[in-house]
């Protein structure tokens, strides 16, 4: 028990620090280029630009997680069998499986820690930098007003031809209704709507097409946050707004297998950081006695990186509708993971010794 303590603790000492480097080195090169465009905003040049740092840094750090893992796990094994002390600890009759489960269960913890910090940390801080980019980088800019905005909602195509005052004034609204099979049915248009009273306002409003059966009307569960971000990305995104955007109203500026993609991706990402340290186990416990650390260190990142490769590949096939949601963000962690556990269990019972 000594033992493993002291290598989860040697695991979450790596990973912080990794972290906190990779975050840092990046961090710097990415202000480096985008400083010139956050000083023409006119704002104070020291808090424009720790402003930009702190709304920026929360996406880099998790991005980097999961790389963080990968190589704090390899950093804390491979610190570990160059004393001998992974020998010793399996001489004891530790298994390979108690080993590797402390670190995988270290990586849990900071799973859960990593969805927490996406869902009350990165989502807020990436819409508030999307708002400030939109407006110039200014210190007192509002956000940018659209033209031409599309969105759907539920069977409804929806084109704005302008957007104003925080998405509260639409002009020349377009609805264009459509049927069972993706025919239209239905156009509507509005000149203005205005909301107030939590509620719009619609100003003449006609039917230019379709059957004129009852008086034109917009029934819409739309408001103007809806019209300001109708591009924002998924990471700009809560997990209630992705499901409202998958839900039955279905809003969005793209289709709706698109969010259903990214909702299944902000539960099951957060979850490779518990993954990484049982890729990094592998590969230490399996080539550490065949080569050098440095060929360890190497197969630990190929095994990441492969992953990381097929995770977004899949992930942009879903994105596309290529794939169903589900199977796009959860395959690569059962593969991996069921692959990882696998062999694992062959460390465990062909004799493997480290």
């Amino acid at each position: 028990m000594i033992m493993s303590r002291y290598l989860m603790r040697s695991f979450v000492g790596h990973f912080v620090a990794l972290l906190g480097g990779l975050v840092v080195f990046l961090q710097t090169l990415d202000l480096l280029a985008t400083a010139n465009e956050i000083l023409a905003g006119g704002g104070p040049p020291i808090s424009s630009l720790m402003r930009y740092v702190s709304l920026r840094a929360p996406s880099l750090i998790e991005t980097l997680a999961p790389l963080a893992g990968l190589l704090g796990a390899l950093m804390a094994l491979l610190g570990m069998a160059r004393n001998s002390e992974i020998l010793a600890m399996r001489a004891a009759g530790r298994s390979v499986f108690s080993l590797v489960g402390g670190l995988v269960g270290i990586g849990v913890g900071l799973s859960a820690a990593l969805f927490l910090f996406g869902e009350f940390v990165v989502v807020p801080a990436s819409s508030s930098l999307q708002d400030w980019r939109s407006a110039g980088f200014k210190a007192d800019g509002q956000i940018k007003a659209d033209d031409n905005s599309w969105l759907v909602e539920g069977n409804t195509i929806i084109h704005v031809g302008h957007v104003a005052r925080e998405g509260q004034v639409l002009n020349d609204i377009r609805l264009f209704r459509q049927g069972t099979h993706a025919d239209i049915t239905e156009i509507v248009t509005i000149r203005l709507a205005v909301w107030e009273n939590e509620r719009w306002s619609l100003f003449d409003i006609a039917r230019v097409g379709g059957p004129d059966t009852a008086p034109p009307a917009w029934d819409t569960q739309l408001k103007p946050e809806h019209f300001i971000h109708e591009q924002a990305y998924p990471n700009q995104l809560s997990l209630n707004a992705l499901q409202e955007y998958v839900g039955k109203v279905s809003v969005g500026s793209r289709p709706t297998y698109f969010y259903e993609t990214w909702l299944q991706q902000k539960i099951a990402g957060p979850i490779v950081l518990a993954l990484m340290p049982l890729l990094a186990a592998i590969a230490a416990f399996s080539h550490h006695r065949q080569g050098s650390p440095a060929l360890t260190l190497v197969w630990g990142i190929t095994f990441g990186f492969s992953f990381i490769v097929i995770d977004n590949i899949l992930l942009a096939m879903g994105q596309f509708g290529s794939l169903p949601p589900s199977f796009a963000a959860w395959l690569p962690l059962a593969l991996f993971g069921t692959g990882g556990i696998w062999l694992v269990f062959n460390l465990e019972h062909t004799g493997a010794r480290t």
